[in-house]
């Protein structure tokens, strides 16, 4: 952005901190790990061991997030037992929880028919990527076969206009967010004016009035925050706030459908003597149907209530006791989005025949690499997924589910109350299979003495450490 807001105060010298301090000792050498010291002769060797020390390091991006992943509670015991509460209380009492309750909105959307219970589950794993559809995968392709940084400068390019495009109403609720949490954090003369200017921010539209927003941003709302942080030596929480604002309208910025389709101009522009005139009619036909209006229009109600709830800290309904509750919740669905997650993480919480159902289905990542290194002839790769799910005066449950083609073997583990009717289970497993058009193949019922499944997941995490992710 062409206007920069100076967020750091000049540090007079007036004081002598800029000399030289002639007391100071250099600081203690520090002990060296053996292991990350390359010994002569032995590099080739050591270079794999070395990789392995730098990745799992207790400071590595790796190791911060596998210990933030062992220390954050399962989303089974936080949002699961959350809605669980909720229901009960609205099973209880329908007016335990106001009308406006965001809880409330969320705990009714869980009553469903089967049908939709199947498109929440498609709609969650369709959206798993924002980047998903046959344009991006076509891209994909032209760049693994051509291998051309150029061209994989302007297809990033041109992914960050079609990601600010398609957030514009996010991008602008979050810089409203900003806003009014710099006004708790700034004094009460300064707040109310900046409130005056953040009512000028039109939320209820920002597709349309993008460019007056971007006009009040730049023109009025972050030289206001310049004017006050260079006569203040405010630095507290609403520096850090001040970042975030200004990374939001960065976002903003590049967000309009004018960048989009210059993006998409120069990236067709590049590939117009590299790739065939088939390849780009295809290009073509797949752009316009990714932005069509009808793209945006499934809508998620159970995802849309939570980010609600999330976004508001519980709700003004909510006791201060929960607040823990959703900081947990949050963070799970983050760690869910890290670039280390293997797995493509779908819920499914709702209420059927009576009974409160909440699942967790985690379905393992392919990539197109993997399934290249597949000798020909070989039966491909079974697609793996996990499940656990808690079924209402029943119990826990786990499935580890393997589907080679259209045979599934299924391993289920249930509470032992169930294993008198190992037969009839198993047997009606099977036919909801066959039903589905799969083949029934192996089926195995055994007793679900603890769970098993979140140290799987943590496992299969540790064995793909190396592959990363980058779907946002």
């Amino acid at each position: 952005m062409p206007e920069n807001l100076r967020i750091t105060a000049p540090v007079p010298n007036s004081d002598g901190i800029l000399k030289p301090n002639p007391s100071a000792q250099s600081s203690p050498v520090e002990p060296m790990e053996p292991a990350r010291v390359n010994r002569p002769n032995a590099q080739d060797q050591n270079t794999d061991s070395a990789s392995l020390n730098l990745l799992l390091g207790k400071n590595s991006v790796f190791g911060k997030f596998i210990q933030q992943l062992r220390q954050t509670p399962a989303l089974s015991e936080t949002l699961g037992k959350l809605l669980f509460t909720a229901v009960r209380k609205m099973e209880a009492s329908p007016s335990s929880l106001p009308e406006s309750s965001v809880l409330r909105e969320l705990a009714s959307g869980l009553t469903a028919e089967q049908e939709d219970l199947v498109k929440s589950l498609i709609s969650q794993q369709k959206g798993s990527s924002l980047f998903s559809g046959p344009l991006f995968q076509l891209l994909g392709r032209i760049s693994e076969q051509a291998g051309d940084p150029q061209l994989d400068l302007r297809v990033a390019s041109f992914l960050k206009a079609f990601d600010g495009f398609f957030s514009v109403k996010d991008t602008t609720a979050a810089i409203a967010s900003n806003l009014d949490r710099i006004g708790r954090q700034i004094p009460a003369g300064d707040a109310k004016q900046l409130a005056l200017l953040a009512e000028k921010l039109n939320t209820a539209d920002p597709e349309r009035l993008l460019g007056s927003n971007l006009n009040l941003l730049k023109k009025e709302i972050l030289p206001f925050l310049s004017a006050y942080v260079s006569k203040s030596s405010d630095y507290g929480e609403m520096r850090e706030t001040i970042s975030l604002l200004l990374q939001n309208a960065s976002i903003l910025n590049i967000s309009s459908r004018e960048n989009l389709e210059a993006q998409y101009r120069r990236l067709v522009s590049y590939c117009d003597r590299r790739v065939g005139e088939p390849m780009l009619r295809l290009m073509r036909s797949f752009y316009e149907e990714a932005v069509s209006p009808e793209r945006g229009k499934t809508e998620n109600h159970f995802f849309r209530s939570l980010v609600s709830l999330l976004s508001q800290g519980g709700g003004s309904d909510a006791p201060e006791t929960d607040k823990a509750v959703y900081a947990d919740i949050s963070r799970s669905l983050l760690l869910d989005n890290s670039v280390y997650m293997p797995f493509t993480h779908i819920l499914l919480p709702a209420v059927v025949q009576g009974r409160f159902l909440f699942a967790q289905i985690w379905i393992e990542k392919k990539g197109s690499r993997e399934e290249e290194r597949a000798p020909a002839g070989r039966t491909a790769e079974p697609i793996r997924l996990y499940l656990t799910f808690t079924i209402q005066d029943l119990g826990y449950f786990e499935a580890r589910v393997e589907l080679t083609g259209k045979k599934v073997d299924l391993a289920l583990s249930c509470p032992e109350k169930l294993l008198a009717k190992r037969g009839p289970i198993a047997s009606s497993l099977g036919q909801i299979l066959v039903k589905n058009g799969l083949a029934s193949g192996d089926i195995r019922l055994s007793c679900c003495e603890k769970p098993e499944v979140p140290d799987l997941i943590v496992r299969k995490i540790m064995e793909r450490k190396r592959t990363v992710d980058v779907t946002i």
